[in-house]
């Protein structure tokens, strides 16, 4: 024991705090160029100082691929304390404020292409009238590592369809949405009453973000804790309307990207199914026609995660209140009211 205690402390004797700061950095850019460029060093001072880094750790802790500099097993494991130390030590002497009007930070967010296009207009409305010099990132909620990089501190808010949120994480509800269909504007039942018989005709186009070839057959990934939705309708009760009228669903096309619904249903038989504030969207563009569907999905939760070590950040207090005030106009397009006042779904 005393051994292993005389290690640790010849190690922090010999730990330049800039070191971890480099560590973090590279482990956030995954490229020496930019993360010299986000601590103000030139390139041959990271690689310098990552020679450093792995000399008094042990380890290669990054290797350079044709990808950027992937991490190796000890760098991930490190990765997450690493950035909560980093936190925390900003928090205890950093000022603890912030002017959003003065403000130049970026704001990462992880979002689908539907939450980007219902919500983001309002959103960078509302950024450019609050904090003029301030930007917004927003990267695609679809990759694999989405839990990592909230964890890494690469993405401050990740908003998604989430069934089960580690107690390391927080949410709060944006809006709840719900399944309808929708047709080109020249199909035969356009804005009508589309029934079940006529769905197990027309050729079905659905999203889903993964499948059994991702690993993720049940239409879920869990990353680290966090469980979220990779398939992007309720297709429970799609088989179970199908299967009480003796029919069989036939998905013809199983893709991404919402966006792309209104080329791909356009001038065809070919029906879709979207969340309803899409749908809005779709229809005041003239692209598609909404239908309700002959049955009962049950409400897709859109919520915003976050790491914890975020909770009391000012700038991120504010990022998470005008997220939630952007997200106003989608809830009342789709009849939700339940969440008019701010509610958080903590969990601590």
């Amino acid at each position: 024991m005393a051994r292993n205690a005389g290690t640790r402390a010849s190690i922090l004797n010999r730990l330049d705090l800039n070191l971890i700061r480099l560590f973090d950095a590279v482990m956030r850019e995954r490229h020496v160029a930019r993360a010299g460029q986000s601590l103000g060093l030139s390139q041959s001072a990271v690689s310098h100082g990552l020679r450093r880094l792995r000399t008094l750790i042990g380890d290669d802790l990054f290797v350079r691929t044709v990808r950027g500099m992937e991490p190796t097993p000890r760098a991930l494991a490190i990765a997450v304390q690493v950035r909560d130390a980093l936190t925390a030590i900003e928090g205890a002497i950093g000022r603890q404020c912030f002017d959003p009007t003065s403000s130049t930070r970026q704001f990462r967010l992880a979002a689908t292409d539907h939450v980007t296009a219902v919500v983001a207009p309002s959103l960078v409305g509302i950024v450019e009238t609050e904090a003029p010099l301030a930007s917004i990132l927003i990267r695609p909620a679809t990759r694999i590592d989405l839990t990592m990089q909230v964890d890494l501190g690469q993405i401050d808010i990740a908003v998604g369809l989430f069934s089960q949120i580690p107690h390391r994480l927080h949410a709060r509800t944006l809006f709840e949405d719900r399944d309808v269909l929708v047709t080109a504007p020249d199909h035969p039942d356009a804005g009508g009453a589309i029934d079940i018989r006529t769905l197990a005709r027309d050729p079905l186009v659905v999203v889903t973000v993964g499948g059994s070839e991702d690993g993720v057959p049940d239409g879920h990934l869990s990353e680290r804790g966090l469980t979220r939705q990779t398939e992007m309708f309720d297709r429970d009760a799609l088989n179970q309307a199908f299967k009480s009228a003796g029919l069989v669903p036939r998905l013809s096309v199983l893709q991404p990207h919402f966006l792309a619904v209104p080329s791909l249903i356009a001038h065809s038989r070919r029906v879709a199914i979207v969340p309803a504030s899409l749908a809005r969207a779709f229809e005041a563009a003239g692209v598609a026609r909404a239908s309700t569907p002959p049955w009962n999905p049950r409400p897709m939760t859109v919520q915003m995660v976050w790491h914890e070590r975020w909770t009391q950040d000012p700038a991120h207090n504010w990022l998470r209140e005008v997220l939630f005030r952007a997200s106003r106009g989608v809830a009342d397009i789709v009849g939700d009211d339940r969440h008019g006042s701010p509610k958080s779904s903590v969990r601590r």
